[in-house]
């Protein structure tokens, strides 16, 4: 009875598995006028460009058993594109993403000629579950690799990945699950949680303590799984990376950023680092850099497949 019940959890398991990345529903979602005006108020020339050129969709999809909501935005123009996987910042309604964010940032992404997709986490905005700040809820951008896949316009040998802030943790979680990205980028990530909580208790009791399991019992263990700055060696190494940082940043203070960045050049792992004088979370004094940085990297590594650069010191 025993060998019977372990063979029927084994295939259940298995068939959840298989269903990672399913996409369960597709619709076109609307940029409202208001929003776009908005948007043109910032940037009069981009906001057209976006508004012309790229279609937005809400997706329903398949992780770890899970219906997960996600948004894309891709090229209207038929073809094959690049992709681009973002991770939002915040935890829960925080900082998901919203009306303005999807065309501002997965739409401006959209607007160099990529496919962007980005998850909601699971138990945001409808989504089943919940989201563990960096815990299990790392699956739910790992199986947007196999929603690409399913796409006619993905070009599925050329992902790269990117994630401000709690995003940036994501993404370094990504990065030391699979080697399928052709470069990343890091802008205000958090890296090291230890810093992160001393500096805001209120993380430390508001963030990880309702969100990460067992965290109560179990706390060096759960802040050292979402601290890249201790398995830094265990990122793939070939996916080169950019990081950037505002030097006035208080919310992921610069302390974790530069400790990352001393790892990942010990390891001589493929690093740009950029850290913008003066400039808050999001990099708001040098917004036009950071995003012309972004594309940069992006269509150097992920786009054109540029070959890494040596890492090794030569020279004259």
């Amino acid at each position: 009875m025993k060998k019977i019940l372990l063979i029927t959890l084994f295939f259940v398991c298995k068939n959840l598995l298989a269903q990672d990345g399913l996409i369960i529903d597709k619709q076109l979602y609307t940029i409202h006028d208001t929003i776009w005006k908005q948007l043109s108020t910032r940037n009069a020339t981009l906001a057209k460009n976006i508004k012309e050129n790229v279609d937005f969709y809400r997706l329903t999809y398949k992780s770890d058993g899970l219906q997960v909501i996600a948004f894309m935005a891709e090229p209207k123009l038929p073809g094959k594109y690049p992709c681009i996987i973002s991770n939002r910042g915040g935890n829960r309604e925080q900082s998901k993403w919203n009306s303005f964010s999807i065309p501002n940032f997965l739409g401006q992404m959209a607007s160099w000629n990529y496919v962007v997709i980005a998850s909601q986490y699971r138990g945001n905005d409808g989504g089943e579950g919940k989201e563990e700040f960096g815990g299990q809820d790392v699956n739910d951008v790992i199986n947007l690799i196999p929603v690409l896949e399913k796409l006619p316009k993905a070009d599925t040998a050329r992902i790269g990945i990117e994630g401000t802030s709690r995003g940036g943790m994501m993404t370094y979680l990504a990065m030391k699950k699979t080697c399928r990205f052709k470069a990343a980028v890091v802008t205000s990530g958090m890296a090291n949680a230890f810093i992160n909580t001393k500096a805001r208790p209120e993380m430390d009791k508001n963030v990880f303590g309702e969100l990460a399991p067992d965290y109560a019992t179990n706390k060096e263990a759960a802040l050292k799984e979402r601290s890249a700055v201790f398995w830094a060696d265990q990122l793939c190494k070939t996916t080169p990376l950019l990081i950037m940082h505002g030097s006035s940043d208080w919310r992921v203070t610069p302390a974790e950023a530069l400790e990352m960045v001393q790892k990942l050049y010990e390891l001589k792992h493929p690093l740009r680092f950029i850290l913008f004088e003066g400039a808050d979370h999001f990099i708001s004094e040098w917004r036009i850099e950071r995003w012309e940085q972004t594309k940069k990297h992006f269509d150097y590594y992920l786009r054109d497949g540029n070959k890494l650069p040596n890492m090794e010191k030569h020279g004259k």
